[in-house]
């Protein structure tokens, strides 16, 4: 006797049930690991290409910014997440603040030009200038770019 491939099943037959519940839990657990694994290698290639250059937006200024700047200038660069550079590098404050007592004590002219992103919170801005004239810098600057 043939099988039989079409028709009404039998009454003793089974209807299998496929059940999708965990095949959807797995899936969405891989999406996490797979979002959390990202964000955290972005966070290691961001930091790392930070090396040497900051990608700050500037506000707008009427002043062209010349490149020449002075033997005792610093350059204070602050991004948008608010981490540190000095002059390219990262930083934190308590490496900063060691760096800019010892350059203070041997020119009590120092000159800080920080250059805060303008997506940078004002508050923290103003945070980053109180941290400098805590140190008793006075000649502070802030970047812009030309017009």
């Amino acid at each position: 006797m043939a099988p039989d491939w079409g028709g009404e099943p039998d009454e003793s037959s089974e209807v299998v049930d496929l059940n999708m519940t965990s095949l959807v839990d797995v899936v969405l657990v891989l999406l996490v690991v797979f979002m959390v694994s990202t964000s955290a290698i972005v966070d290691r290639d961001r930091l790392a290409h930070a090396e040497g250059r900051v990608d700050l937006q500037l506000p707008t200024g009427s002043q062209q910014r010349t490149d020449k700047r002075p033997s005792a200038e610093v350059s204070l660069q602050v991004n948008s997440d608010g981490l540190l550079f000095v002059d390219g590098a990262p930083t934190d404050w308590n490496a900063l603040r060691k760096d800019l007592i010892d350059r203070l004590g041997k020119d009590a002219e120092l000159q800080v030009r920080v250059d805060a992103d303008q997506r940078l919170p004002v508050s923290k801005a103003v945070e980053v200038l109180d941290q400098l004239q805590n140190l008793g810098i006075r000649n502070v600057g802030l970047g812009t770019k030309g017009n």
